[in-house]
């Protein structure tokens, strides 16, 4: 146990010893294209995530419309008449607990 303790510790001394003593030797092109390598990339997930992002609030809001045209489809059959804006958006905050998109915020 000692043996693996000190020839662990006599690795991370050569290898801590041997990169502070020589200098990063880099030239100006790689450094530069490794920084465009980065950028595009985290441009690349960024699209992703928002193309992602916006694709799963279209499809709420689709939800949400079908949602109420259903209950103004429901409403009509039963009454003879459609609701009112507000009563779509008061019926759709009592079933959902939160208010559709296109309404007014409540207060």
């Amino acid at each position: 146990m000692k043996k693996q303790t000190l020839s662990a510790a006599f690795l991370a001394a050569v290898i801590s010893l041997g990169s502070v003593s020589a200098p990063a030797l880099a030239d100006g092109l790689t450094s530069t294209r490794n920084i465009f390598t980065v950028i595009g990339a985290a441009a690349a997930v960024g699209v992703v995530n928002y193309n992602h992002k916006k694709r799963i609030k279209q499809q709420e809001l689709q939800e949400q419309q079908r949602r109420q045209s259903s209950y103004r489809e429901w409403y009509y059959n039963k009454y003879g008449y459609y609701p009112s804006v507000e009563r779509v958006n008061d019926w759709y905050y009592r079933k959902y607990g939160v208010a559709p998109v296109d309404s007014a915020p409540r207060q």
